[in-house]
């Protein structure tokens, strides 16, 4: 019976140069992991602070149109409490036309939702992920008070029509609530306005395209109903 001993390594330098030769490819392989780990979260980044600006844009777009109209509501709303002065005096409603509303709009930053459930938020600078974080809440609380003011401007929808009865119960509570309505416009300008030096500061926004949406703000404002007086009648006699 013959064995066949295994041959012997030719010595220590040749053993550490095909150890070294391993090392190396294990390094070059988990480097080239992590460079496309990299390329990847960086794209994810790239699209979704592009997502981001368009929000931005769009922020800004609302933002203008709000501060256009501001003159409209506070016009309107001194339409409506004079109307609420005189025909409480008289215990009666003139012939009043239609009470404009104000336009919805989306003003939440809901593609910042998105990069937080890709986890791209991860992989952008902490200070800035805050700034993103911050302004999407701000939109969020903008929001919130912009539909309570659509509901108040809905329910002052109801003192359009003929002339009709109009007792203490009822102004009371359109007192309360055109008060609550012009609150809220106030409230949503406030946080508008403060949102704005943010998303500068982000600058994902250039100028051309900062001023480009809030001049489209503008002529969305021009031709919003709320800049159009209320057409009132006079009431006939009881």
């Amino acid at each position: 019976m013959h064995f066949h001993l295994p041959k012997p390594l030719h010595g220590w330098r040749e053993f550490a140069g095909e150890i070294g030769i391993i090392v190396v490819g294990v390094l070059i392989a988990l480097s080239a992991e992590q460079f496309a780990e990299f390329v990847h979260d960086r794209a994810q980044v790239r699209h979704g602070e592009e997502a981001l600006s368009d929000n931005f844009r769009r922020f800004v777009t609302y933002t203008a149109e709000l501060d256009a109209y501001a003159p409209c509501i506070a016009g309107r709303s001194a339409e409506l409490r004079q109307l609420i002065d005189r025909s409480s005096v008289a215990h009666r409603l003139p012939n009043v036309g239609l009470v404009p509303q104000v336009e919805a709009r989306p003003w939440q930053i809901d593609t910042y939702d998105a990069m937080v459930t890709s986890q791209a938020i991860t992989h952008v600078d902490h200070g800035q992920a805050i700034l993103y974080s911050r302004i999407a809440m701000s939109a969020i609380d903008i929001y919130d008070d912009a539909k309570v003011e659509w509901a108040d401007w809905g329910m002052l929808a109801s003192l359009s029509g003929p002339s009709r009865p109009y007792d203490g119960a009822e102004e009371a509570q359109d007192r309360l609530v055109l008060a609550r309505a012009v609150h809220q416009d106030a409230l949503m300008r406030l946080i508008a306005t403060n949102t704005l030096d943010r998303i500068k500061r982000t600058g994902l926004l250039n100028d051309a395209a900062f001023n480009s949406a809030t001049m489209e703000g503008r002529r969305m404002a021009s031709k919003m109903a709320m800049c159009r007086p209320i057409q009132l009648g006079t009431a006939p006699a009881a």
